[in-house]
């Protein structure tokens, strides 16, 4: 496994944007729109300001993600790509930290 890079080619690899965890958070919401806004003017955001790519950047530092529905890590084409099965934490990065 090799570490998750957080760069723009992985963002729009992503698919945390759809996921059920965080579905219904406004925060995620809110920082989904200055990402948009940020990268249509071709400016790289901070990982603390996406909500995504949490097996590169950790953590979420929204607090109102919903991990108690299904995480879908194992769907994103960065899972097989990073050999993400072989790592821990095993998906659900946004709640228990970026890929190892």
């Amino acid at each position: 496994m090799s570490k998750v890079e957080f760069n723009t080619k992985n963002l729009e690899k992503c698919i945390c944007k759809t996921c059920p965890v965080q579905a219904e958070s406004s925060c995620v919401k809110e920082k989904n729109i200055k990402v948009q806004e940020m990268m249509e003017e071709n400016m790289m955001p901070e990982p603390e300001m996406v909500p995504g790519l949490y097996c590169a950047s950790g953590k979420a530092a929204c607090s109102d993600l919903d991990t108690a529905k299904m995480c879908q890590c194992n769907e994103c084409p960065l899972w097989d790509e990073y050999d993400l099965p072989e790592g821990l934490p095993m998906g659900y990065y946004c709640r228990d930290g970026e890929a190892q």
